[in-house]
């Protein structure tokens, strides 16, 4: 079938095998048409798309729980759902849902073992998904939900065209896509504390980063989706240098480095999709990775701060030496670390209940 003025192409059946910049902006971000396969939903018949799966919410008992979304306000997890047409939910569930679902309530050992099963790339496409429907599900939340103050959606932030990557990705068990070399993004997935204190259930995105956290139980999980693994290695002296294990408000901080790396990566790689002719035969998403060693900016402290206050702002308390709005200004400037103490030494901190920040100079 020919490729079509946007450049998307479609098989000989009409099934949508490459949607381009142009139609998932139209149509999947600004349109209300299946962001799988394309189909709007006068032609199909259309369910709700749990974004945190069901599962999940079932496995830490969170239906009635709320997540903090972008602008502050918070929204019910049992309610926090997208649109999907009813043959995609089904292939969703069949693809990652299943064998995920059983990998992590299995706890850590069982994600490790479905790992060294299978590699990492359906957690790497399965992450890349949440982080998809995140941000979609920000087009239908008003910024402000007082419209006297202006009809504008927390979406309308986003430059949808840099998402396109990702749902390329998030579209490869549906189309037959390969994965090509260096597609792959920064995966990461360690063992945490689970205190009292804590919740059992913990998920943030860095949107400008393209990085997403999650955290089930004692599982932390760590993505980045366009660095091609470089952000992993960036902050390998950082891994080196976590001697046990985390608590939450550490877990958080890890995040925290690794999205500030991608955001100081110079020589990003891009992507594109490539196929053997145009009826999109042999479909592989591929890399365009820089030659030679990464390079990056020059480290902003005040970005870093910005990242590190996003995410830990919730935990920096009053102490005996600074108070809460003390340690804020501390941590904007990066020189608050809940992973390590002065002397850069790791903060055990797994079973610690009242996690606080030292100062780091």
């Amino acid at each position: 079938m020919p490729i079509t003025i946007d450049n998307s192409i479609y098989d000989k059946s009409g099934r949508l095998l490459f949607c381009s910049i142009e139609k998932f902006v139209s149509d999947i971000c600004e349109g209300n048409h299946c962001f799988i396969c394309g189909r709007h939903p006068e032609g199909v018949s259309f369910n709700k798309e749990h974004i945190i799966p069901n599962w999940m919410l079932r496995l830490v008992n969170i239906h009635s729980g709320d997540i903090r979304l972008p602008n502050g306000r918070l929204h019910q997890y049992g309610r926090y759902t997208i649109p999907c047409c009813s043959e995609c939910n089904t292939l969703l569930a069949e693809h990652f849902e299943k064998p995920i679902s059983k990998a992590l309530g299995q706890g850590f050992s069982g994600l490790r073992a479905f790992v060294e099963r299978e590699g990492t790339e359906r957690l790497f496409l399965w992450m890349a998904l949440l982080f998809v429907k995140l941000h979609l599900k920000d087009k239908t939340l008003l910024e402000n939900p007082d419209i006297r103050l202006g009809r504008s959606y927390i979406s309308d932030r986003y430059d949808w065209s840099t998402f396109h990557h990702m749902h390329c990705l998030i579209r490869a068990h549906y189309t037959g896509a390969k994965i090509g070399k260096y597609v792959h993004g920064s995966i990461l997935f360690l063992e945490v504390g689970n205190s009292s204190e804590d919740k059992s259930f913990d998920v943030s995105t860095i949107t400008n980063a393209y990085t997403l956290f999650i955290r089930v139980k004692n599982i932390a999980i760590y993505t980045v989706f366009d660095d091609s693994g470089i952000s992993l290695e960036a902050i390998e002296p950082v891994l080196s240098k976590i001697t046990g294990v985390m608590n939450s408000a550490q877990a958080r901080e890890l995040a925290a480095e690794l999205a500030a790396a991608n955001i100081h990566l110079k020589t990003s790689p891009s992507f594109g999709t490539r196929m053997s002719n145009t009826d999109g035969d042999n479909l592989e998403i591929i890399a365009f990775h820089p030659e030679g060693e990464a390079k990056f900016f020059p480290k902003n402290n005040k970005l870093i701060g910005h990242i590190k206050r996003y995410m830990l702002e919730n935990f920096c308390q009053t102490t005996m030496h600074h108070t809460r709005e003390e340690a804020l200004e501390l941590l904007s400037s990066n020189k608050y670390s809940f992973l390590f103490n002065n002397e850069g030494k790791f903060v055990t901190g797994g079973c610690k209940e009242n996690p606080q920040p030292a100062r780091s100079e």
